[in-house]
């Protein structure tokens, strides 16, 4: 199943304020620059990640901030974080690829690194992208962050005034089945307790596991503990003026995301232990001026 990236809409505002402030990364690897802006995590273990940072759309020529981003590691579960590789370009998703440590990191402009060790050494990747999506016609498939091959997908509906369409679908013995819906074109798909309202950005899980996370700008977080049948909002911990970028999901209830306020540099990452019940802040990426 082809899963495309989808792009986080910022407005031209937004982004010229976010690449003419400076910002640093606290811990192992601290510098300035919008460049570690970080957009993507993806976690291997409890202690073990990959972070992809850079300003996406820096290339064009409106924009001043400054090219280029990196891939960091963490061996503390992301409190702190080491430069493994410099980047030309900003990277814009990490995901896991199969079982173990395989890491694939993609470009703004699409091109794909891979990495066979956790993240330490990369070389170019050639994806199939051959594969068709599960989502229905006129539906778009998110992000998905789980290892492949994939076995959750989520669909979204053209955005509208605040809300967009969505549908979960869960891989079955049997085949591909919808678990949750919503619409906001009046055909009555209502179920599984996500609302239209907010943009989600993609779905996280791990492989064989009922936690699953899907996360929205101008909307919330949601949490499923029971295979995607039915959806918790978390409005105290994101709420519509937060914005969610990425999240990262393990066994046993583990899960981080990448969360800002509405500010390209004031995003922070968190950590829940049990599936989504309670969270804390394991790191801050904060504007120095």
């Amino acid at each position: 199943m082809r899963v495309p990236r989808v792009a986080v809409l910022w407005s031209a505002a937004a982004i010229a304020a976010a690449c003419s402030a400076p910002g640093s990364v606290s811990g192992a690897a601290s510098e300035t620059g919008s460049a570690l802006v970080p957009n993507t995590v993806v976690f291997l273990s409890r202690t073990d990640g990959v972070l992809g940072t850079g300003v996406e759309g820096c290339g064009l020529a409106v924009y001043s901030c400054r090219r280029g981003g990196t891939i960091s590691l963490t061996s503390d579960g992301g409190k702190t974080w080491q430069v493994v590789r410099r980047t030309p370009q900003a990277v814009v998703s990490v995901l896991l690829n199969g079982d173990g440590r395989v890491v694939d990191a993609q470009y703004d402009d699409g091109e794909t690194l891979r990495s066979a060790d956790g993240g330490h050494t990369w070389h170019v990747a050639i994806l199939d992208r051959s594969a068709n999506s599960v989502c229905p016609q006129g539906m778009t498939v998110g992000i998905n962050t789980q290892p492949t091959p994939q076995d959750w997908a989520l669909c979204t509906s053209q955005p509208g005034a605040g809300n967009q369409g969505k549908e979960v679908f869960r891989l079955r013995t049997r085949g591909w089945a919808r678990v949750a819906c919503t619409t906001i074109d009046g055909s009555g798909c209502h179920y599984g307790g996500i609302s239209s309202y907010g943009y989600p950005q993609g779905i996280a899980a791990a492989r064989r596991s009922d936690f699953a996370i899907i996360w929205e700008t101008r909307g919330t977080l949601y949490v499923t503990r029971n295979g995607g049948r039915h959806w918790i909002a978390l409005p105290k911990v994101a709420p519509p003026d937060a914005f969610g970028w990425w999240a990262s999901v393990l066994p046993h209830g583990l899960g981080f995301v990448i969360l800002d306020d509405g500010g390209i540099q004031k995003r922070r990452l968190i950590e829940t232990t049990d599936a989504g019940r309670t969270w804390h802040v394991v790191h801050h990426w904060a504007a120095t001026g």
